[in-house]
C-alpha cells in the first residue's frame, strides 16, 4: 500500500455558503487536525465550524451564541495575572509590600 496526503482548504469566513456534506467534512478535519493542543488557530477553526454547525441546528432562531464560553473562567483568571499586547502575553509585575500587607 502507499501512503497517501491529502491537504484540504478550508476558508472558514465563508462557512456560511458551505453545503451540509462540506461543514460535516470541516467539522472531522478540525477535529483531526495535527496542530498541537491549545494551537489558537486549530481551536479558532473547530470553534467557527462548531458554531456554524449549531446556527444551522437551530435554523431560523438568531442565538446568541457568544455569550458564555468554556474558555471564560480560564481567561479572566489569565487576566488577573497580566494583558496581551500585540499578541504577547505580558505579566502584571506586583508592587513591593509594605507592612500590613498593603501593595506600595
Amino acid at each position: 500500500m502507499t501512503k497517501i496526503s491529502i491537504t484540504i482548504d478550508i476558508d472558514d469566513g465563508d462557512l456560511a455558503r458551505a453545503s451540509n456534506e462540506y461543514l460535516a467534512l470541516y467539522w472531522h478535519v478540525a477535529q483531526a487536525n495535527p496542530a498541537e493542543y491549545g494551537d489558537k488557530a486549530a481551536g479558532e477553526l473547530a470553534e467557527r465550524v462548531g458554531r456554524e454547525i449549531i446556527r444551522r441546528w437551530l435554523g431560523e432562531v438568531a442565538p446568541a451564541l457568544w455569550t458564555h464560553q468554556g474558555r471564560d473562567h480560564y481567561w479572566s483568571e489569565l487576566a488577573k495575572l497580566g494583558k496581551w499586547d500585540d499578541g504577547e502575553f505580558v505579566p502584571y509585575v506586583a508592587g513591593p509590600v509594605v507592612e500590613g500587607g498593603a501593595e506600595q
